[in-house]
């Protein structure tokens, strides 16, 4: 077998066709499909079962809910591919993505290879790099690059050994970095081959409550950072700079008294990073990036609102 797909599926009934019409019909053979129901609440099962009955590459199964990673290890005791992608349910994918990936891989030897995005709702449809160029080490460009797993193509054999953290947001982040060690090369792909549906209205990072596993993200970077700060520390500070002072300060704007968050976000980048101005990432960043930084940092919330406001950033 040489790629097995994971699809996790929970409260997806709405997009779950079109995210698996665009993987039974890939251009590479010898694949297999395997849908995870997480517990889904809705129809979804129907879909499901539609797609099973029609199509051998399709191997379904159902679970009790765990959410996504739990949903993404179950998959992954069930897969026999020599490669491994992951596809969210709200997804869909371009019908060369594994054929273009996998032949990178096998002619790079790779072992994760990493594919350009879109970003897409019924609006728009925003072309998203994934391989910055930032350094001329792949190793160093791959921690520079969005850290989802949903872009790569990953040797099973990596993910036998490095399973998804349980229980946490952002365990994207988490696993990209804790496979680090057991990665030898990595290839890219800059064609944008995933379609990534922007955040809906379902969504966990969207809700209109305050989760207190958003808080799960300082403890994911004291993770990365044990990882990373003997060898990648210039990588590490541009992930804190990325992930917490920009996406996380904006993330905690929408909702109400934050202050003793928001206030813990500036504090851990004075403490860890005093000097992450001087960064050499974060100096190739947009001039609205560091517009950003620049109000956070400044705790100047207000004028913040205002320009995600403008802007719509999330």
């Amino acid at each position: 077998m040489k790629v097995s797909v994971i699809v996790p599926v929970y409260n997806v009934y709405n997009y779950l066709d079109k995210c698996l019409t665009s993987l039974v019909n890939q251009t590479l053979d010898d694949i297999e499909i395997i849908v995870v129901n997480d517990g889904s609440p809705d129809n979804s099962q129907e879909i499901i079962e539609k797609y099973q009955k029609k199509y051998p590459c399709i191997k379904a199964y159902k679970k009790k809910n765990g959410g996504m990673s739990s949903a993404r290890n179950y998959g992954l005791k069930h897969a026999s591919g020599e490669y491994i992608a992951f596809v969210d349910s709200d997804d869909y994918v371009e019908l060369s993505f594994l054929e273009k990936m996998y032949e990178c891989a096998k002619e790079n030897n790779s072992d994760v290879v990493i594919c350009d995005y879109y970003a897409v709702n019924e609006e728009v449809k925003r072309y998203m790099k994934c391989h910055m160029n930032y350094s001329n080490d792949d190793k160093k460009e791959y921690l520079l690059s969005p850290p989802m797993v949903w872009s790569k193509l990953i040797k099973k054999e990596i993910l036998d050994n490095e399973k998804f953290t349980e229980g946490i947001f952002y365990e994207d982040l988490d696993i990209c970095v804790r496979m680090l060690p057991l990665v030898n090369k990595v290839s890219f792909v800059e064609e944008p081959l995933y379609n990534y549906y922007l955040q809906h209205s379902g969504s966990i990072m969207t809700q209109k409550t305050f989760n207190n596993h958003l808080l799960d993200i300082f403890d994911v970077l004291d993770n990365t950072k044990k990882v990373l700060e003997k060898d990648y520390s210039k990588e590490l500070e541009y992930l804190y700079i990325t992930h917490l002072l920009r996406t996380t300060t904006l993330r905690f704007l929408d909702y109400p008294n934050m202050e003793k968050h928001l206030a813990r976000i500036n504090d851990t980048m004075q403490k860890e990073f005093p000097k992450w101005r001087d960064n050499t990432y974060y100096k190739k960043l947009s001039w609205k990036v560091k517009l950003i930084c620049f109000l956070a940092i400044h705790r100047l919330y207000v004028s913040l609102k205002l320009l995600k406001k403008m802007t719509g950033r999330r």
